[in-house]
């Protein structure tokens, strides 16, 4: 049997790739993730302060949660991927 098998596995050679990514890119993500995390707070913060309450002001504030919680899923997966790439680097050196 070949014990090396799993190096050519496809799936292997997508997560190598994508984790030596430069951490520029990483960066990218996850500035995207926290601008629509700080978007969705300030949604959420506009449509308590300025919207008389209503059908629409709890829209608004689902709509806020909703970009706000994508957000902050969006960032921690670059912050994961960053952190993960850090440790693979310092593994291949």
């Amino acid at each position: 049997m070949n014990d090396n098998r799993w190096y050519n596995n496809r799936w292997v050679v997508l997560l190598k790739n994508h984790y030596t990514a430069p951490l520029s890119l990483s960066f990218k993500q996850f500035r995207l993730g926290a601008m629509l995390f700080f978007l969705g707070g300030v949604l959420i913060y506009i449509a308590n302060s300025q919207i008389a309450p209503s059908a629409k002001q709890e829209a608004m504030v689902l709509a806020g949660m909703i970009i706000g919680g994508i957000g902050f899923l969006w960032a921690m997966l670059a912050q994961m991927r960053m952190l993960i790439s850090r440790i693979v680097q310092f593994f291949q050196e």
